[in-house]
């Protein structure tokens, strides 16, 4: 044993032994307090409003279209494929704010779901069971869940996770571009549909539902960057949203 090690961390902490217990001084100040290292002042324009990307407009998040393939009781976790998917590798990461307070939201619960590389859902290619009434589907079997997950944000308001960028596919008379579907909820703020596209994409120009929705009139297109590492490499990019106080 280093005894003078021991002196000093009963020094340092202000211990007293008494019948081999250890236990606090009386007189024992509390540990100082750590500086808030969140800096979320350092997410802020210069004029308080915070830097929120792909839209860069403080405002509540551009909302689109459900779709057919959304399917409730997502696994929680942060990988969006399963092992070894083919594709491009994938991480998408940002923060969910709250637009009432200009603060992170922590423990928003976010529903992510995509197609995979070839532009195919789960449930297209799996067994189905019980009906699904809210857009007319049909809901996957537990263990047939493939490339659909729910996250919850940490207490900085952040999320992270891995896929692999999705094919884009034909939908009707037109072709839907490369897309991974978002729905989330905080207490306290509205619900939120939307979706995040891939800057460059040739179907985007073509893809409209209506006046507001589509990749045509969305704002949520994010550019991504190619990070290098020693065992590879894979694509990046960053969406943040934006929840409009709600019930």
């Amino acid at each position: 044993m280093n005894t003078n090690l021991e002196l000093d961390r009963r020094h340092f902490l202000g211990l007293a032994t008494g019948a081999g217990v250890l236990t606090l001084r009386a007189d024992a100040p509390p540990t100082p307090a750590t500086p808030d290292a969140h800096e979320y002042v350092s997410f802020l324009k210069a004029k308080g409003d915070p830097t929120v990307s792909p839209e860069g407009k403080w405002k509540p998040t551009h909302a689109d279209i459900l779709g057919p393939f959304w399917a409730s009781g997502a696994p929680y976790r942060g990988k969006v494929t399963p092992p070894l998917e083919p594709g491009k590798l994938l991480v998408v990461r940002g923060r969910v704010w709250s637009h009432r307070t200009k603060e992170p939201l922590a423990k928003a619960v976010l529903d992510v779901w995509q197609a995979d590389a070839k532009g195919r859902y789960d449930f297209q290619d799996h067994p189905v069971s019980e009906p699904r009434a809210l857009v007319g589907g049909r809901q996957p079997k537990k263990a047939d869940f493939r490339n659909r997950i729910r996250l919850v944000t940490d207490e900085e308001g952040y999320y992270e996770y891995e896929t692999i960028k999705p094919a884009s596919y034909r939908a009707g008379q037109q072709v839907r571009p490369s897309h991974i579907h978002y729905m989330a909820h905080a207490p306290g703020h509205s619900r939120l549909i939307t979706q995040l596209y891939f800057k460059g994409d040739p179907a985007i120009a073509g893809d409209s539902f209506g006046k507001n929705l589509g990749a045509a009139n969305s704002p949520l297109i994010i550019a991504t960057k190619n990070v290098k590492t020693p065992n590879g490499q894979y694509m990046s990019g960053t969406f943040d949203l934006v929840l409009a106080a709600g019930a």
